[in-house]
């Protein structure tokens, strides 16, 4: 008798084909399953190591941001430090420009007086000496008045500069 499995197709029976077919469909679909089955753990296996990639990824980055929080905070700080400094300093510099101003002011106005000053007892001061080489050259001492003397004492001793005539000059008018 022939085997069911070595007879040939002709000579099987439609059950026997059903099943050896149904066989056959078992062995491909097994086969199929495990095809997707190593395409799925493949898959899993890319898709955990990703999502733990990714995970990592947006902590560090969390971190990150978190850190450049603080020394964005850290810098404003520093600016808005500088900031008032720098108002302080230009306040300063203001206040130091405006008494610079003042006091050059003053001292030009003090030089002019000054320079006016010295000018008008210069030439005092060469009218006396005029007026004392005249009286000691021409006439003398005797011929000076007693009145006319004394006004001439007051004259340089009012005067500041009286200090640079001469010891024989200030002793002609005594």
């Amino acid at each position: 008798s022939l085997d069911g499995q070595h007879r040939p197709r002709l000579l099987r029976t439609p059950v026997e084909r059903v099943v050896n077919l149904l066989k056959d469909l078992k062995e491909k679909l097994e086969m199929d399953d495990k095809t997707e089955q190593k395409v799925y753990d493949k898959y899993a296996c890319w898709c955990e190591k990703t999502t733990a990639r990714k995970a990592g990824m947006i902590n560090d980055a969390s971190a990150d941001l978190r850190a450049f929080g603080q020394t964005t905070l850290s810098l404003k700080g520093f600016a808005a430090t500088r900031a008032s400094e720098i108002a302080e300093l230009e306040a300063g510099i203001r206040a130091n420009q405006e008494a610079q101003a003042q006091a050059t002011s003053i001292r030009s106005k003090e030089n002019a007086e000054y320079t006016a000053e010295t000018a008008e007892l210069k030439q005092a001061i060469a009218a006396l000496e005029k007026a004392v080489t005249v009286l000691v050259g021409g006439a003398g001492a005797a011929l000076l008045q007693e009145s006319t003397r004394a006004q001439v004492r007051v004259l340089i001793g009012d005067m500041p500069v009286s200090r640079s005539l001469k010891s024989n000059q200030v002793a002609l008018l005594h």
